[in-house]
């Protein structure tokens, strides 16, 4: 259950209510199964996929939602060879060339006929409001499916989502590299992705190197940005960091997953021991990211005021 990527939102208002009372302003939105005709479904279902769960679960001042999609799975190529016998047989029967119109009309009835046959994917995208810091932490880092989570979130619980006003990681993270100091928090893995700003198709992938060689730090003086950089938090927490400010290719020490798997018996024990441990080191975190990547407008300000004063 432990997400293994992330996106951090802000909420401009603080959602006070209950998992039972969120559950209850989930609910005309619920999951519903995709009728045989239409192409696709999506709705709240249970983080916990149990028959009855709620659709909320509460713990540690966090609470776990979870949007559910349906989409039929119809290959093109059959479409196509579909559509192509259908044309043929018309063109035999009537003796003439069907038209280009005629063609997109007819393509739109072999899909109708064939949605009733066709299987189905389900995604599911976890996310999970932190009410203590105001946040909502989505485990996705695809940009179709932040929109689609996104906009059902706002649906169901209302406006009140933002991005953080953040320093361009890149340019903190080239930093970094450059004069090989940063915040004791973090310690830099092996791998990074360079990319020259001038040339955006320069890209270089580092692998298993030490990021302070000579080799990579002769890229970083000829002005290859880190746009991607592997972290360690507090020796507990890996990570990819991106220069959307999404981390990526989250995993937890081994030492860690020993520890949650302990004395575990029943799926939701498992569920919950993972939601208390992940959400308070997500927490953590954040937070130490945040004091580094965040814009402090305020400060910014005061610094200004008290230079032209």
């Amino acid at each position: 259950m432990w997400f293994k990527q992330i996106q951090l939102f802000q909420l401009t208002h603080a959602i006070n209510s209950s998992p039972a009372a969120l559950a209850e302003k989930l609910e005309p939105l619920a999951f519903n199964p995709c009728l045989p005709s239409m192409p696709s479904s999506m709705g709240w279902v249970s983080p916990i996929d149990e028959e009855g769960a709620p659709l909320a679960r509460g713990m540690n001042g966090c609470i776990m939602i979870c949007l559910q999609i349906e989409d039929k799975i119809l290959p093109a190529s059959v479409v196509n060879q579909t559509l192509k016998e259908k044309i043929k047989q018309i063109e035999l029967a009537e003796a003439r060339k069907v038209r280009q119109k005629e063609k997109l009309s007819f393509k739109d009835d072999v899909i109708h006929t064939l949605l009733p046959r066709a299987f189905s994917k389900f995604t599911r995208i976890n996310a999970y409001i932190d009410t203590r810091n105001n946040w909502l932490i989505l485990n996705s880092t695809s940009p179709a499916k932040t929109e689609l989570f996104i906009s059902m979130f706002k649906k169901s619980l209302g406006d009140g989502v933002d991005s953080y006003d953040i320093v361009k990681p890149s340019s903190i993270m080239t930093q970094w590299l450059k004069i090989k100091d940063y915040p004791q928090a973090f310690s830099i893995e092996k791998s990074c992705v360079l990319q020259d700003p001038d040339q955006q198709n320069r890209m270089i992938r580092c692998q298993q190197q030490d990021l302070f060689a000579a080799s990579i730090q002769s890229l970083v003086k000829d002005g290859c940005e880190a746009i991607q950089m592997a972290l360690c938090w507090h020796d507990k927490i890996n990570f990819v960091l991106a220069e959307d400010f999404s981390l990526r290719s989250i995993r937890l020490s081994d030492d860690d997953i020993a520890e949650i798997q302990d004395e575990m018996e029943t799926r939701q024990q498992k569920f919950d021991a993972d939601f208390i441990m992940m959400t308070e080191m997500f927490a953590g975190l954040l937070n130490d990211l945040l004091s580094v990547f965040a814009k402090r407008k305020d400060a910014d300000q005061v610094s200004r005021l008290a230079l032209t004063g």
